[in-house]
């Protein structure tokens, strides 16, 4: 097969099944992952699919039973190498023997076993006729795959060297680089589980997508299924730091048991013990916080935060600083994401308005909370919808009085009025939630509004936000 033969295959059909189970797997045996391979096929109607196969025995016996193509590779781990995608020349030679049509190996600057190199794998691979792909983690990569004459390339390691981190769908970016500057054609792969994740691979500009899990690894699908549904059974605690208090609830059999709070410390570490002492004290499973400031879910460090949570930015709000799984996000996005999980509104498209100490807000459709890269937060707080003053200056609880004046009331009004008109042109919600301390005000006057409503939740949306951070956490 020529390169020119195996786009022609693509363009045709651009699905490239990956038919491998891990070796714990109940399906590590020649005969399952045959049956996973002839039922890709039937649902292909392809009489000689092209399938991403692990393993000389599985090769050989797939290979039989379908009469498909093959992109052939041997996961063997060596000890003074990180490498385990077709390591040396010994993998090389052994797929070679069983005529698969293109060798995927590992094409990352890492060094290989044994000092062997790219270039002679590659070079190796040519001379029995046959393709050579390789599986990059990062666009630095690229160069040495190039020059060693990698046929094609793959995403396959993106996120799981210390090159790049890991995304959590496929990442895109990392192709969209490689599109842009690999002079071969780019095969997608590497976490895409959904028919629409490979549509925008295509649309990018990949040559073909390689899925693997979300077809043939059922022990995959059911760990993704039950991770998503999550359980409020788990007895959770929330947190909701605010401007004004530090809120605590403990949360059990989908119900707020108790809950307490403080006025806000004003040192990080007096903080962050308090919450650990109820953490310990409740013997809480997983913990949950909303908290004004950005929050990068990934790692619970508040990389944004205005001075109104005193010592705020910096500061690691994660599982290690807590002793328990821990999911930290933006209030806004919290109060969002819990209000999308309640009853009333799962499934519809909800935007959430708070207005508290500050503002913030949140949208969530098809449940799936919008947000920026780190976490990052649709930022109607720094908006003005009068000249000279913001979103935040005109309705949050730090800026008006105990007792708001009547002026404060009405450019209170006015302020909200065109925050809904905003979130309604911006996202067009089934319904806005209303909550926070000014937001549930009744001089507001917001919930006359048709599609606005009140929060269920009442005054513990944040801590209902939080906790369904710690049940059943978006998507991050």
């Amino acid at each position: 097969m020529t390169i020119a033969d195996l786009l022609v295959k693509l363009r045709r059909t651009p699905l490239v099944v990956s038919v491998q189970a891990s070796p714990e797997s109940p399906l590590a045996s020649t005969g399952a992952i045959v049956g996973l391979a002839r039922a890709s096929q039937t649902a292909l109607g392809l009489p000689n699919p092209l399938f991403r196969l692990e393993g000389i025995d599985q090769i050989e016996a797939v290979r039989a039973a379908t009469d498909c193509e093959s992109i052939g590779l041997i996961k063997r781990e060596y000890d003074d190498s990180e490498v385990y995608i077709t390591p040396t020349l010994a993998e090389v030679r052994a797929l070679i023997e069983t005529e698969c049509e293109v060798i995927a190996l590992d094409a990352t600057k890492r060094p290989r076993p044994a000092g062997c190199s790219l270039r002679e794998l590659v070079a190796e691979i040519h001379g029995a006729g046959g393709l050579a792909m390789g599986d990059l983690d990062d666009i630095a990569s690229l160069p040495g795959a190039i020059e060693a004459g990698c046929d094609l390339i793959g995403t396959t390691l993106a996120g799981y060297t210390k090159a790049r981190v890991k995304t959590c769908g496929p990442d895109l970016e990392l192709l969209r680089e490689f599109i842009k500057l690999s002079p071969v054609p780019v095969i997608a792969e590497g976490r895409y589980s959904t028919p629409a994740q490979a549509q925008l691979a295509l649309r990018i500009g990949a040559a073909a997508v390689v899925i693997g899990g979300a077809i043939n690894d059922p022990v995959k699908q059911t760990l993704a299924f039950a991770n998503e549904m999550g359980s409020t059974v788990a007895r959770v605690g929330a947190v909701d730091i605010g401007g004004t208090w530090l809120r605590f609830g403990l949360f059990e059999d989908g119900r707020l048991i108790e809950s307490e709070r403080i006025a806000l410390p004003g040192r990080r570490d007096a903080r962050e013990d308090w919450i650990r002492e109820r953490v310990e004290f409740h013997r809480v499973e997983r913990l949950g916080i909303s908290t004004g400031g950005t929050v990068d879910p990934a790692t619970g460090v508040v990389w944004e935060a205005k001075p109104i949570i005193p010592e705020h930015e910096g500061c690691r709000l994660s599982s290690s600083e807590f002793g328990v799984p821990t999911l930290a996000l933006n209030d806004g996005l919290a109060t969002a994401w819990g209000h999308a999980c309640h009853p009333d509104f799962a499934g519809r498209r909800v935007a959430t308005l708070a207005l508290g100490t500050g503002v913030g807000v949140g949208f969530v459709a098809g449940h799936r909370l919008e947000m920026g890269a780190g976490g990052a937060y649709p930022r109607l707080n720094d908006l003005s919808p009068v000249a000279g003053s913001s979103f935040e200056d005109l309705l949050g609880g730090a800026a008006l009085s105990p007792e708001p004046s009547d002026d404060q009331m009405d450019r209170a009004r006015l302020a909200a009025a065109r925050a809904v008109r905003v979130l309604h042109a911006l996202w067009m919600p089934d319904v806005i939630v209303l909550s926070g301390g000014v937001g549930l005000q009744p001089w507001l006057g917001l919930d006359e509004l048709p599609s606005v409503v009140r929060s269920p939740y009442g005054a513990d949306a944040g801590l209902w936000g939080a906790a369904w951070l710690a049940w059943s956490g978006p998507s991050v």
